[in-house]
């Protein structure tokens, strides 16, 4: 495994363009996890006095801030165990960290078109299925599989249902 030290010039200027990605590169999740997240939160939250068809490109755009949120505020290497089930995090770690991405993403993005709790039960969904698929042996085609099963709430006491398998 090469060392930061041992980066050659082309891998340190690939790691600064990650790093300073313009907006629309900043995205780590595909286009169909995104329409299958938005599918599965679209159950969970209600956007009042929205068709389904304009709740589901609402939903797509809060994923895709939610994206970036996680792009700005987890190192990649990190966000790309989405997609490694031989490597991850350990449940306790996965708690940690929904809890404190959830509170954070509460603070910093805002979503006025739609009610304070069901903002931070979109986050908190969102947020809890991209780590819980950060966590070992799972990837995040198959924790999609199973999101219709997870209850979310409001609460910060829940993050467990959320990361059960």
């Amino acid at each position: 495994m090469t060392t930061v030290a041992e980066l050659s010039t082309e891998e340190f200027k690939v790691l600064l363009s990650e790093f300073y990605a313009v907006p629309e590169k900043r995205s780590k999740m595909t286009t169909a996890e995104i329409i299958e997240l938005a599918t599965r939160l679209n159950k969970k939250i209600n956007v009042p006095i929205i068709n389904e068809t304009g709740e589901q490109k609402i939903l797509v755009k809060i994923i895709l801030k939610i994206d970036n949120f996680l792009y700005d505020n987890l190192p990649n290497e990190f966000y790309d165990l989405v997609r490694s089930a031989d490597k991850g995090i350990d449940n306790r770690e996965a708690k940690r960290l929904v809890r404190r991405l959830t509170r954070l993403a509460n603070q910093k993005i805002d979503i006025p078109y739609i009610p304070e709790l069901m903002e931070k039960v979109a986050f908190k969904f969102v947020i809890g299925m991209i780590v819980k698929a950060a966590r070992k042996n799972l990837k995040l085609s198959s924790v999609l599989k199973t999101a219709d099963k997870v209850v979310v709430t409001a609460s910060d006491d829940d993050v467990e249902d959320i990361l059960d398998d």
